[in-house]
């Protein structure tokens, strides 16, 4: 008598995920498959159209084009795909979802700057309204101006030094109301004072808020003035090293528009749109200021996930000149990479990751905020491929390493120096996450060194910014570490040596023939990533011995 033919149970509904790929699902959530590729486990729960006879086939299946029933999906899915290609914040959540998804760090930039800092005392309310010349005095002025051309201005060198000092002069002798030039008086002693001062100041208050009151109530009869670029680009670099990622995007994409308004990204001159007086300044400071405000609103939109501002011609501002003591063109000579990484380019526009890291990691860069430029982009490019799952050849890793090792020494001389760049905090946390991914012996032979540049950072600004990142990096440390010790439990069961020695008997420790393990050679042989394991270090009697083989060091 025949069996019954067994129906297979099939899942009344499959995650996106394995819809998406034509994968089984069981139907969990989170299903099996999900769970053994780490997928983002997930389930459509709009329910489903029942067919009638009366429906006709356009009723039932509506224009897929229409932004009513695409859109949505598009841009849900874009979003993601923005952020899983340059984002640390979705690299560190995935990373802890795969290690334990009830305690990974929730969705957040950790250390993406030093934070909001704070007044030391509780004072009253502060006046923005204040003119520039009732906040401090002339003396004041010129000493924190002082401070930001000795420290910012070789990195971000597109304010005209000598026509600076001369407005500062003329604007405490002339008594004149305020004016738009306010603002960039204004931002230049804001960073002054964020350059000279571990804590926030009164002074540093009313700075902000006279320069952000000055810009934010000029009305634009026209295309933008300089002085309109070149207020509002020191506000962003300001709110890039202190304020919140959203907020520095919006000020950055209103920058990038203003730019364009200006037509500082058009190098002819024989534009359609002429410039005015009031937009036409030098070309190198033209070509220093695009470029800033380029590296300033690209970089935060990657971070983010969210779109940059681009335009159609001229997308890259030409490379400036180079000046004794200035390296503006070694970080704007970043820019194309960092342009070719943009996640909107067409799959025919994909970039070799392996040959792009290789050429950043042999870029000169002498000054530390140069260096730390370079190493965030590497890191950007080294969370893709691990992303990719693609591997980079060991003499590749041990540059990578060697930068990353220079760009912890820079975080700590920044600390030391009292230059908060927004990368002191950032490339630390990020090179932790890193280490802890590459997971060899070098790798996390540096991990105590990260940990500690970031703590450094973290004592020196306590900010609740810095105090998060810092809670952050050490959940990371503690979820791999508690994997770790949950592995050994799994090798000390498998060999189990005292319990097998009273069911078996002692073995001999004999050295097995070359015939003995043949079998082993073919293994590696089929197995790429084990043609590098030295079979003779293994079965060598001496390396066979317990205490060795599970406490000593490799």
């Amino acid at each position: 008598m025949s069996q019954p033919e067994i129906k297979r149970k099939r899942a009344r509904i499959a995650c996106e995920p394995c819809r998406e790929r034509k994968r089984k699902c069981d139907g969990t959530e989170p299903c099996s498959t999900c769970t053994a590729w780490a997928y983002d486990c997930y389930y459509d729960r709009q329910p489903r159209r029942k067919r009638t006879h009366l429906e006709t086939p356009a009723e039932v299946a509506p224009d897929p084009g229409s932004p009513q029933n695409k859109a949505p999906v598009s841009d849900t899915h874009g979003l993601v795909r923005r952020l899983e290609a340059n984002s640390g914040a979705a690299f560190v959540r995935k990373m802890g979802l795969k290690i334990d998804p009830a305690r990974a760090p929730k969705l957040s930039l950790f250390g993406w700057n030093i934070g909001k800092r704070s007044l030391t005392s509780e004072l009253a309310t502060v006046d923005s309204a204040l003119s520039i010349t009732e906040i401090t005095s002339l003396e004041h002025m010129k000493s924190l101006a002082q401070v930001y051309f000795d420290k910012v201005d070789p990195c971000y060198g597109f304010v005209d030094r000598r026509r600076f000092f001369q407005r500062l002069l003329a604007r405490w002798t002339s008594h004149s109301a305020s004016e738009l030039y306010d603002s960039v008086l204004g931002g230049v002693a804001a960073l002054g004072c964020l350059f000279s001062q571990r804590h926030m100041t009164l002074t540093e208050i009313h700075l902000i808020g006279s320069a952000r009151y000055t810009l934010e109530l000029h009305v634009l009869s026209g295309a933008p003035p300089v002085d309109l670029l070149t207020g509002w680009t020191l506000r962003v670099i300001y709110m890039r090293m202190t304020d919140s990622p959203h907020s520095t995007w919006m000020a950055s994409s209103r920058l990038m528009h203003l730019v364009e308004a200006a037509g500082f990204h058009l190098e002819s001159t024989e534009s359609v749109f002429p410039r005015s007086s009031t937009t036409d300044c030098d070309p190198d400071l033209r070509r220093r200021l695009f470029g800033v405000a380029q590296h300033l609103n690209m970089w935060t939109s990657y971070d983010l996930g969210l779109s940059r501002v681009s335009f159609q011609k001229n997308d890259l501002a030409l490379p400036p000149s180079t000046r004794p003591g200035d390296y503006t063109h070694e970080v704007l000579g970043l820019l194309p990479v960092s342009a070719s990484l943009d996640p909107g380019k067409s799959k025919e526009d994909e970039v070799d990751l392996e040959a792009i890291l290789s050429d950043i990691i042999d870029g000169k860069h002498i000054e530390p905020p140069s260096i730390m430029a370079q190493c965030n982009l590497a890191l950007c490019i080294l969370r893709r491929i691990h992303t990719q799952n693609f591997d980079i050849p060991s003499h590749l890793a041990e540059k990578v390493l060697a930068l990353l090792k220079k760009g912890l020494n820079c975080s700590r001389t920044m600390v030391m120096n009292c230059t908060p760049w927004h990368q002191m905090a950032n490339v630390p946390f990020q090179i932790t996450c890193v280490l802890l991914v590459m997971d060899t012996r070098p790798s996390v032979s540096m991990l105590p060194e990260a940990m500690q540049t970031l703590k450094l950072v973290a004592s020196t600004y306590d900010t609740d910014t810095m105090r998060e990142a810092w809670n952050a990096a050490r959940l990371l440390v503690m979820l791999h570490q508690q994997r770790r010790k949950d592995d050994i439990e799994i090798f000390n069961e498998s060999l189990d040596l005292d319990q097998q020695e009273c069911v078996l008997g002692p073995s001999p420790q004999e050295n097995p023939s070359a015939e003995e393990y043949s079998w082993l050679g073919a293994l590696v042989a089929d197995l790429p990533g084990l043609q590098k394991v030295d079979l003779d270090q293994f079965l060598n009697a001496d390396m066979i011995d317990s205490s060795n083989f599970l406490g000593g060091s490799g």
